[in-house]
């Protein structure tokens, strides 16, 4: 019986170990719960980081539900306390963000920003500041830096964003800014460049910095659209699928062509439609012209927003072919689609113009196209202007090229005053070392040795030593893969092409849209996710900027832990 006895007081003290040890979450023996104590901050602390890094709300811990999934696993478990709990996001959100701080410091590269806007329910306006990069491992970043309420005080959005950047200590790093398209927004990006000019010099003098929305843009010419022949709209979509335009642009799409395909087969004219009045035959060929134009926009918009890998080198090639149909369009003999189409292209092609160079200069850079790309669009686009065009994105790719080689040399390859070589004009390389005679010696010693040296020079002069962007260009282009990870081709590349590698990390972290996925079909700012509004305005930009820190594989809590499991 002694024996006995021991055996059950040696496995109740490790039972008690256990429960001490797992105090939020673990099950307790009823013989040992009277005397467990539990530490509310560290249960907080538990909870807190659950929050800060998954889209869990913070007021889950009220939820009925969830209190009593936490009383069956510890019936001795006290509900958790909101305050400190929030107390506990703060602080690890403090403690994250001087991390993501020394990650940018250290960052040996550009960074590109976005703007977004959205709303909440009670129409209160913010703002989404975001920083893109491709890190030097190669791994692609989309951090969230702040969160803030805009109000009506002028210029109240410049200033704070102009905080935001001095706070992060990232203004000398500022490559690019991508907001939504308008006057107010390019007064902003206007503010912005200033303040960044006065810290580095911009690349190609600024051209690139102020970078519009693709996502915005044809979200406004479909929306202006649709408001235009409303009245067709509503009456096609409420007889057929007993529905109103929805605020996604590519549902009301979807649900016209739905429509229009069930007219022209016929459905509507079967036995159950017998005695409800059918819209006109006029207005059915209209919903169909209107639907193979908006079919065009949605098939590229498709391309872009859904793709597996939407980086900056997937737009020209798609929007080019919506150029093309739109021309198409805007030339019709159809009265009705003609000024429609013609209003759309006139806001696409100021787009088109503002952001070609950016757009060409990041299908240059993917190996699958390269100039070959622009030699085949000139002839099937029958661009007269397509030889000037690449001619000019080359020149700048060239000055680009430049800039980040100067920039590499001075800050990678220093190199003193006696042991620098003279560059030879013409080429890209050092001309053979020259000797100098000093002043006062005789040449009977090396008398003739200048004739070898000079043979040498003009040898160096007539050649013309390829960069590495010449080699690049002068490759053969990549066989066609249509979900092409670009990313991941110039890590494995960078070795061969350490500077170009540089040029195409920086400009295809670049957004060309804020958004993608389904939020780029949004007809209305978008609503700020309800698990952060729920949690309350002091913590809601705090949780935004740790769950993104976390979910773009940042250093977080979690990343010791999981390295230690592997």
């Amino acid at each position: 019986m002694s024996g006995e006895h021991a055996k059950k007081n040696a496995l109740d003290a490790e039972v008690r170990a256990h429960s001490l040890d797992n105090e939020s979450f673990g099950g307790t023996n009823e013989n040992v719960g009277e005397n467990l104590v539990f530490d509310d901050t560290k249960r907080a602390r538990a909870f807190a980081l659950w929050v800060c890094a998954e889209d869990v709300p913070l007021r889950a811990i009220e939820v009925p539900s969830f209190l009593d999934l936490v009383h069956t696993l510890n019936p001795l478990a006290n509900p958790l306390n909101v305050k400190m709990v929030k107390a506990e996001c703060l602080k690890i959100f403090k403690e994250e963000k001087v991390k993501i701080k020394q990650v940018l410091a250290d960052f040996n590269g550009q960074i590109s920003l976005s703007v977004d806007v959205l709303n909440t329910p009670v129409c209160d306006e913010y703002m989404c500041l975001t920083a893109h990069f491709v890190e030097d491992g190669w791994e692609v970043k989309k951090w969230v830096l702040s969160l803030f309420r805009i109000w009506g005080e002028e210029d109240y959005a410049s200033k704070v964003l102009l905080k935001c950047l001095s706070d992060w200590k990232i203004e000398n790093k500022i490559f690019t800014i991508t907001m939504k398209n308008g006057n107010d927004y390019d007064a902003t990006v206007k503010i912005l460049k200033d303040r960044v000019q006065e810290k580095k010099k911009l690349q190609l003098n600024g051209r690139l910095f102020h970078v519009y929305c693709c996502a915005d843009m044809l979200s406004v010419i479909v929306w202006d659209a649709l408001a235009e022949i409303a009245d067709i709209i509503d009456e096609v979509l409420d007889f057929a699928v007993c529905a109103k335009p929805s605020p996604f642009w590519h549902l009301t799409y979807v649900g016209l062509k739905e429509a229009s395909e069930l007219y022209s087969m016929g459905e509507f004219f079967g036995d159950e439609y017998h005695g409800i009045q059918l819209p006109p035959a006029d207005v059915w060929h209209k919903a169909e012209a209107f639907v193979k134009l908006l079919g065009s926009i949605y098939n590229v918009a498709k391309k872009l927003f859904e793709a597996k890998y939407p980086t900056a080198n997937n737009y020209l090639h798609n929007l080019q072919e919506l150029r093309a149909s739109l021309i198409h369009e805007s030339m019709s003999t159809d009265r009705f689609i003609k000024p429609i189409a013609e209003k759309m292209f006139q806001k696409f092609d100021k787009y088109w113009n503002d952001m070609f160079l950016l757009l060409a200069l990041t299908t240059l850079l993917d190996p699958r196209f390269k100039k070959k790309y622009f030699e085949f669009s000139s002839l099937k686009y029958e661009d007269s202007d397509g030889k000037f065009q690449v001619a000019a994105v080359l020149d700048a790719l060239q000055t680009l090229y430049d800039e980040y080689a100067n920039t590499i040399d001075e800050n990678e390859k220093p190199m003193s005053k006696s042991s620098a070589s003279f560059e030879c004009e013409g080429s890209d390389g050092p001309c053979p070392k020259i000797r100098r005679v000093e002043e006062g010696c005789g040449s009977s010693k090396d008398g003739f040795d200048w004739v070898q040296e000079y043979k040498q020079f003009i040898q160096s002069k007539g050649q013309h030593p390829k960069s590495e962007l010449g080699f690049y260009l002068e490759e053969p282009v990549l066989p066609w893969i249509q979900d092409f990870d670009i990313i991941s081709w110039w890590r494995a590349s960078s070795s061969k092409y350490p500077i170009l590698s540089r040029v195409a990390r920086d400009l295809l972290a670049i957004p060309i849209s804020i958004v993608t996925s389904y939020d780029a079909y949004h007809t209305t700012a978008r609503q700020i996710d309800w698990t952060l509004m729920s949690s309350g305005r002091d913590i809601m930009g705090a949780l935004m900027c740790t769950r993104s820190w976390n979910q773009s594989n940042s250093c977080n809590s979690y990343e010791d832990e999981d390295e230690d499991e592997d």
